[in-house]
């Protein structure tokens, strides 16, 4: 089974979201070809990724010790990882006030400690986000093409004027993510 940790949005942010993507579809029309978009419904915040595991019982053993506590988290704004002048993923930021934003922290503190057993630590600083659209990179698309992309979206960025959605968060989940020709296909494999 290939796992995830992640919390997800709720109707009012999945609204929000499709919205978005919608709008950011239209404006990058030209680059269609080399942007593989994700659906709404399988967007979601990850906590920690796991990868391959044939049983998934010891790592809900982990986690159960996890708290998720209560947070008010707000989604808005776009970007790219890892920069504008090589973008491989098109996103959505996820920002919190004060006790909110602590208590994320916290709680990905606390599932990548529960999960040292089963992965090595992240190298990167964790930074909350949805994936909006990955952008196909490859043999098919020029470094000249790939940077206008790039240009494209940083300009959208500096434009976006979007008012960020707040949505409640009380549970984080255990995922199983399998993967076919349409992309990625996620279901819960435990609520915590």
């Amino acid at each position: 089974m290939r796992l995830f940790v992640a919390i997800h949005p709720d109707a009012a942010a999945l609204a929000w979201l499709a919205a978005t993507r919608e709008r950011l579809r239209e404006a990058l029309s030209p680059w269609e070809r080399e942007l593989r978009w994700v659906a709404p419904a399988s967007m979601h915040v990850t906590l920690s990724f796991i990868g391959e595991l044939a049983d998934p019982s010891p790592v809900i053993q982990a986690l159960e010790a996890c708290r998720c506590g209560s947070m008010e988290l707000s989604v808005g704004g776009i970007g790219v990882f890892p920069n504008p002048r090589r973008p491989a993923v098109l996103w959505t930021g996820v920002s919190a006030e004060g006790d909110s934003m602590a208590a994320l922290l916290r709680l990905q503190t606390e599932v990548a400690q529960a999960l040292l057993p089963f992965v090595a630590p992240e190298r990167r600083a964790f930074s909350p986000h949805l994936t909006l659209a990955r952008i196909k990179a490859g043999r098919d698309m020029r470094p000249a093409r790939h940077a206008q992309l790039g240009h494209a979206i940083g300009l959208l960025a500096s434009q976006w004027k979007d008012a960020p959605v707040l949505w409640r968060v009380e549970r984080f989940f255990l995922m199983q993510s399998r993967l076919d020709a349409v992309g990625a296909q996620h279901t819960v494999v435990r609520e915590f």
